[in-house]
């Protein structure tokens, strides 16, 4: 299939009109009609509603799910080709970082982009080339790799910590020297996903159901241990963390999880990406 009017297909409908795909691509409207419609002969049914509005069909849906990961396996092969050949020598480093480790990136040096995601989308913009650099956070057992990892990546730990568990004060289990998670699974948890340590993290890591308590999709340690403190939920947090005022940490010691955050390139890359790379949280 002609790549053009896969991603045609693609950009009309995430941008819900043909108007606006053409425009985007640079093609003429003209074009990328009969993209799409070269591309609804071949299926043998129609992809794309186009009244009242232009959205995918059922069928439509399931053709663009196949669509986009050819899209990402051919960029991901022209990076690749790039960094083999040396083509992308001189070009600016683009880097994926999530929200717990931007902090850490050194900003000196030609950087094309920087873009705050999380774990799972840093290591697909990694992965298909979308970024030269990643830098992620997550929780792991110990020795374990995070999620999203490869065989083809250069990974270095930049920092690691046992996981604790973050509650008020004046909570029952404050004083305690190490708390059992499974003891904690009645326990109302702040449901958060794209927190460090995140709730979903942790369950994840833990193979424990958790009791949500109440929902944050914000990034802010400032806002969660706010939520913390004022008793809507208990959160999880590196343990090498101070103590924020009002909050007690007191470390998991069943089951063993820590928080790492790693920088990950690909395997033989261009001196600038290495030098980047290499300079993720070595800055005072």
């Amino acid at each position: 299939m002609d790549t053009r009017a896969l991603l045609s297909l693609a950009t009309v409908a995430e941008t819900g009109s043909f108007s606006r795909a053409a425009s985007a691509l640079g093609f003429t409207q003209s074009a990328v009609s009969q993209h799409v419609a070269g591309l609804e002969r071949t299926a043998g049914t129609p992809l794309l509603t186009r009244r009242p509005t232009v959205a995918p069909t059922p069928a439509g849906r399931e053709f663009l799910r196949h669509v986009r990961q050819i899209l990402a396996h051919e960029q991901a092969a022209r990076a690749a080709v790039a960094r083999v050949t040396g083509r992308d020598e001189d070009t600016p480093v683009s880097v994926a970082v999530t929200p717990a480790t931007e902090q850490l990136l050194p900003v000196a040096g030609r950087l094309a982009s920087v873009v705050v995601v999380d774990a799972a989308a840093a290591a697909a913009a990694l992965m298909s080339g979308g970024a030269d650099v990643a830098v992620v956070d997550g929780i792991a057992a110990p020795g374990d790799p995070l999620p999203g990892s490869g065989p083809d990546l250069v990974v270095r730990v930049v920092r690691e910590a046992p996981i604790a568990v973050l509650l008020p004060v004046a909570h029952p289990l404050a004083r305690r020297s190490g708390i059992d998670l499974a003891a904690l699974t009645d326990a109302r948890w702040l449901g958060t996903t794209g927190t460090t340590c995140s709730t979903s993290a942790l369950a994840s890591a833990a193979r424990l159901g958790l009791r949500r308590g109440t929902a944050y999709t914000g990034t802010s340690a400032d806002t969660v241990a706010a939520l913390v403190r004022a008793g809507h939920g208990l959160h999880a947090a590196p343990g090498n963390l101070a103590p924020p005022d009002g909050l007690a940490i007191v470390p998991l010691t069943a089951p063993r999880l820590v928080h790492r955050i790693e920088v990950r390139a690909h395997a033989g890359p261009r001196a600038a990406v290495l030098a980047l790379a290499d300079a993720v949280g070595t800055a005072p």
